[in-house]
């Protein structure tokens, strides 16, 4: 189930609702295109600890070495912090924690349809196209529990529909969540930009599978 929010205090009930995803519309600001525009020049992939308290500093930081002092001096760079940061809050009051996970990167490769295997997860594409998302209603979960293509997956390809551009999108994961994939434009195109949060212990968990293999 998809369901459409009119503002960040209705969103803050996503976890107590059923459902699979909640989205919030946001309009693209102005002068953030011509802004993505220089950054989608470099591919990156930026991740860390981002706390409640201290989420604009911890960004900051974050972003700090990984970005051009070109890009940092963008008028708008400051009012890209500031939404991230005021969504990393949103997403550590929906969750209940004082942290959370923050990825933010230009390469997208999840080709064939899945579910998150976490408990939630937030997304915002800043540049590029959102996320493919595929209902129920239109989809053979037995093929894709069984391994199967997109093809088979696929029962319904006009109800597929995408995320938009700055809107925020908060799945809820594990076996019942939505279908959704990375668009065939988005596909290791370092042309886009995506922010992706978790569960603080979510970038823990992925370095100890890291090490064991």
């Amino acid at each position: 189930m998809i369901s459409l929010y009119n503002n960040t205090e209705s969103l803050k009930n996503f976890k107590k609702a059923n459902q699979q995803v909640g989205i919030l519309e946001r309009k693209t600001p102005v002068m953030a295109n011509d802004f993505f525009e220089k950054i989608k020049k470099y591919p990156h992939s930026i991740s860390g600890v981002v706390s409640k308290n201290t989420s604009i500093e911890d960004i900051y930081t974050l972003l700090n070495n990984e970005l051009s002092d070109e890009i940092k001096s963008e008028p708008f760079y400051g009012n890209w912090l500031e939404d991230m940061s005021k969504i990393s809050q949103l997403f550590c009051n929906i969750l209940g924690d004082k942290s959370i996970s923050f990825w933010l990167g230009s390469q997208r490769g999840c080709k064939r349809y899945h579910v998150d295997m976490v408990p939630y997860r937030l997304l915002v594409t800043y540049a590029g196209k959102g996320t493919e998302l595929l209902p129920d209603r239109a989809a053979n979960r037995k093929a894709f529990v069984n391994g199967k293509p997109n093809k088979d997956i696929i029962k319904d390809r006009s109800a597929l529909s995408h995320i938009n551009e700055w809107d925020i999108a908060i799945f809820r994961g594990g076996n019942k969540g939505i279908l959704h994939r990375t668009p065939d434009s988005a596909l290791n195109d370092d042309s886009s930009l995506l922010m992706r949060l978790d569960t603080f212990t979510f970038l823990e968990e992925i370095k100890k599978i890291n090490n064991i293999v």
